[in-house]
Parts: C-alpha cells; structure tokens; sequence
C-alpha cells in the first residue's frame, strides 16, 4: 500500500474491547482513505483475539491494518456495535447527527418562511 494515500485518512468508527484481563483487551480502528477504501486498523494485547501464541506460555501481541469491503464493513460495525463487552463508537453517525441538529437549530434561527437573503 502506498504511504501517502495511508496519511490521508479519516475516522468513521472504532472498538475497544474492554476485558477484565488486562492482557485480552484490544482496539479496532476503521477508517476511509481519500479513494474511497476502507481499512480496519488492529492492536491486540498478548491474549486477544489479535494476539499470538508462539509456545506454551509465551504470547506476543500484533498490530496490523488490513482493508475490508463496504459489506463487510458494516456486518463488522453490526457485530462490533452489538457486543457488551467493549465500547463501540460510530463517527460517522454522530457526524450526521450533528450536521441535523445544526440544520434544525438554523431553521429555528431563521424561520423556516423567512430568508436572511
């Protein structure tokens, strides 16, 4: 993957599994890059899903990026956003439902008959 077209991403969602193991928690990070992609950024701890086991009792944590399609991006915001064990927050939506709220307050401002123009 070229570099450049990394730097240029923004954040649409993101999970932290919150475990009671310290060594089990793991975060997931989506993102979309300027050409429209979307990529799933992981850190996982020694014993998270993202973690590997390389003998008995050794562990080591990974971290990695790895591109997802828009369908399975939104079976992963489905699943992730369903889980009770970690924290899931949507950016893109909580965009959206910013951009309503301003549209709203606007209107109110204003007055839905009358233009400032």
């Amino acid at each position: 993957m070229d570099k450049r077209k990394y730097l240029t991403k923004t954040l649409i969602a993101e999970y932290q599994c919150l475990s009671n193991l310290v060594d089990c928690n793991f975060s997931e990070i989506a993102y979309r890059l300027k050409t429209g992609e979307k990529l799933i950024e992981f850190n996982g701890a020694r014993l998270s899903i993202y973690g590997l086991t390389i003998a008995f009792n050794k562990h080591i944590g990974r971290k990695g990026i790895y591109s997802i399609s828009d369908k399975d991006y939104e079976t992963w915001k489905s699943i992730r956003s369903k889980e009770t064990e970690g924290h899931f927050i949507d950016w893109e939506e909580m965009q959206a439902e910013q951009f309503l709220k301003d549209h709203e307050s606007i209107l109110k401002c204003v007055g839905t008959n009358e233009m400032p123009f």
